[in-house]
């Protein structure tokens, strides 16, 4: 690993966790809000400033709700959906996230995605590169990418509460078995479900038995393997319970699972996330029009720290 660390953003986790964090009175001269704005700009720039990557690249979702994750399994972020189909969200907040990826452009900061693929799903092909990966994100499902070169900073308790995991804190804080990475947490997610996502998870099984079957048994195959041999030493209510959830097992690790998928990254910038060229007239422009020209110009500077595409 030559280069130094790449840091990769859930950009639209950061700009949600932004709007909702940071007081609507935060306007631009329009009177319109920028709150998510300023929070989102003051987030990359305190994570930067601290961590020193030399490349950045903002995830963004090019589906919020993939249809082939749907086919799998119908209730995922069903509750989601507004009336127009797509993802109910915030009036105010859509026209800033065309201002925070105008913004993006303006600094030379990379934005990435993929066809078919949520930002998910980018950042895990992102951690697959063969060098240091900090993976900043409010979303827990992320916790399954924390490896021997990944790091995820949680940050879905605030900023100041951020927390650095990798693989080793990932098995002690949810009692998983250890290993080089945390794939472990993936299957854990699917037995103990995460209503925010439509997964209802497997009736019965709690955080405590999930950990407890995972440490036994390894992973979900081995899981369903035990409860399909009687002779395993499986409690009879467990197993029930996993064989009448069989369908749902098969379908929630298909969409919960993120490594190994091969989606085909696309990059608006620099592929390993080197500075491109700043345009401050268009940066002072987005200033003025957000009312947000130090939240932008502190970016600015704290990505300057990158390195020169």
């Amino acid at each position: 690993m030559s280069q130094g660390p790449l840091m990769v953003l859930d950009s639209a986790g950061l700009w949600f966790r932004a709007f909702h964090s940071v007081p609507e009175k935060i306007t631009g001269p329009d009177g319109a809000p920028a709150n998510a704005v300023r929070g989102f700009c003051d987030m990359v720039s305190v994570l930067v400033e601290e961590y020193s990557p030399t490349g950045l690249v903002a995830a963004l979702d090019r589906e919020w709700r993939p249809g082939w994750r749907v086919e799998l399994l119908p209730s995922y972020k069903a509750h989601r959906v507004g009336d127009d189909g797509g993802e109910d969200a915030p009036a105010s907040l859509h026209p800033q996230v065309s201002a925070i990826r105008e913004i993006l452009t303006a600094a030379g900061i990379t934005q990435a995605s993929a066809a078919e693929a949520e930002a998910d799903d980018v950042l895990a092909e992102l951690a697959d590169r063969d060098r240091e990966v900090l993976v900043v994100t409010g979303d827990r499902d992320l916790f399954q990418l924390a490896s021997s070169s990944t790091t995820v900073f949680y940050v879905g308790a605030g900023m100041r509460k951020r927390l650095a995991y990798t693989p080793e804190v990932v098995a002690e804080r949810f009692d998983l078995p250890a290993g080089e990475d945390a794939g472990a947490y993936a299957d854990y997610a699917v037995l103990v479900g995460d209503a925010s996502d439509g997964l209802p998870g497997v009736t019965g099984i709690g955080t405590k038995t999930a950990a407890s079957l995972l440490r036994e048994y390894g992973d979900l195959d081995g899981i369903v393997a035990a409860a399909e041999d009687e002779g395993s030493g499986l409690a009879a209510r467990q197993r029930k319970a996993v064989l009448e959830a069989a369908d749902y097992l098969t379908a929630a690790r298909g969409v919960v699972r993120l490594r190994g998928r091969g989606f085909e990254l696309e990059f608006e910038g620099d592929v390993d996330g080197r500075r491109g060229r700043v345009d401050r007239e268009r940066l002072d422009a987005l200033g003025e029009a957000t009312g947000q020209s130090r939240a932008i110009g502190r970016l600015e500077r704290a990505t300057a720290v990158l390195d020169p595409a």
